[in-house]
């Protein structure tokens, strides 16, 4: 590999990062990578045997970027003076349901899911702990209800993410911090 040039490798996981993002795993084809990546569909087949272990390999990546987006949004939450449990909990949970390749990993692999094998499923397994650890880690450090910590999820879930998929409206975050209060307020 030339200095400073990224590899093809890289390059076509890149490429395909984005069309799966956009046009979900189904609808990407690896000629239109070849296309996006500009490289010769050799080269995406002598690094990538299927379409399979692509998207394996872009999800590798998603989840690499998470761990640092979580990794970072705990550290700024640690260094903020006035941060409380409930606050930090949600900030979390709107830095996970910003990035669209997070959506989109959830969109595909619920929604394609018959599609996939065990080592798929298990990388899918891996991308949601990123963020149950990170949930459970903050807990853990800003003294907050561990023992709610699955009525906190599941409401957090159906509050953010679940309309973040549908590309709905969240619910209002005064209402939502509201009805998370209740688990704060149990110590």
């Amino acid at each position: 590999m030339a200095r400073g040039r990224p590899s093809k490798k890289a390059q076509i996981v890149q490429a395909a990062c984005e069309l799966f993002i956009k046009q979900g795993y189904q609808g990407t084809s690896i000629d239109q990578v070849v296309a996006a990546a500009a490289v010769s569909k050799p080269t995406v087949y002598s690094n990538f045997t299927t379409k399979l272990v692509l998207w394996e390999s872009v999800l590798v990546e998603i989840i690499q970027r998470a761990e640092q987006d979580l990794a970072a949004e705990i550290m700024k939450l640690t260094h903020a003076n006035n941060q409380d449990a409930l606050s930090g909990w949600l900030s979390l949970w709107h830095t996970w349901c910003a990035q669209p390749e997070r959506l989109a990993t959830y969109r595909i692999l619920l929604g394609e899911q018959y599609k996939m094998n065990s080592s798929t499923l298990s990388l899918f397994a891996q991308f949601e702990e990123v963020l149950l650890s990170q949930l459970k880690a903050w807990l853990k450090m800003a003294y907050g209800p561990e023992n709610a910590f699955f009525s906190l999820t599941a409401i957090s879930k159906e509050a953010l993410l679940t309309p973040a998929l549908l590309q709905k409206e969240v619910l209002d975050n005064t209402l939502l911090q509201n009805s998370l209060k209740v688990f704060f307020n149990q110590k």
